[in-house]
Formats: structure tokens, C-alpha cells, sequence
């Protein structure tokens, strides 16, 4: 009677330990710019609870970023970075960044962020 052999063999376990090696270590690389970004959607929500409804102007939107900036401790933009514009209803807060981290070698991960808040008068 013949035994059918069941499992893996060395060889496929070691691919399969690097792949999951791999994408463990991109995880561990990502989480911290997932974080960043947290913390400025954080900003800008807060910001936006904050001076809604309010007679406010762009000088004060600025130094309240700044300062929720600061709080949350975001290193990777300043309160310059956010574009801030006048509409029909109020203002237009953007924060439109690009943050990199480097994998292995010369290749990076590029994330791409886009958010933005209105903030009413």
C-alpha cells in the first residue's frame, strides 16, 4: 500500500516564511505613516468642532492647527503645509501630502493623502 506523503516540504517553507516575513516587515513600515495620518484627520476634525459657526479668519484657523499640531506631536507637516481657502460657506481646510518611508534597499512606500474639512461661518 502506497502513503501519500501530506505537508510541506523545506523549500516551500522557507518561500513561504519569506513572503510572510515580507509582508510583516511592509506592515511594520506602513503603521507608523497610517498613524501620522490619523493624527491629522484628527486635527482637522477638531479644528473643525472647534471654530464651526464661529466669526472666524484664516490667521486664527492657522494658529489652531499649529497648536492641535503640536498637541498630537505630527512632525511630518507644519501649519503652512494646510491650504486654507475662502468659499461661499466658510473655509476650506486641505491638508494634501505625500509621506515615504523607505523598505528595503533603494524601494519605498509612498502613501498619498488628501483630506479636507469645511468649516462654516
Amino acid at each position: 500500500m502506497r502513503s501519500r506523503q501530506q505537508g510541506l516540504t523545506a523549500i516551500s517553507f522557507a518561500i513561504m516564511a519569506v513572503v510572510v516575513a515580507a509582508i510583516g516587515f511592509a506592515a511594520l513600515k506602513l503603521t507608523p505613516i497610517y498613524l501620522e495620518h490619523m493624527k491629522i484627520v484628527s486635527v482637522l476634525n477638531d479644528v473643525k468642532a472647534e471654530l464651526d459657526n464661529q466669526n472666524t479668519s484664516i490667521r486664527y484657523i492657522r494658529s489652531a492647527i499649529g497648536k492641535r499640531l503640536s498637541i498630537e506631536m505630527v512632525t511630518t507637516m507644519k501649519p503652512q503645509d494646510f491650504k486654507i481657502r475662502k468659499t461661499e460657506l466658510g473655509y476650506e481646510v486641505r491638508a494634501q501630502y505625500e509621506n515615504r518611508t523607505p523598505y528595503i534597499g533603494n524601494l519605498y512606500f509612498l502613501g498619498v493623502f488628501n483630506e479636507s474639512v469645511e468649516i462654516e461661518r
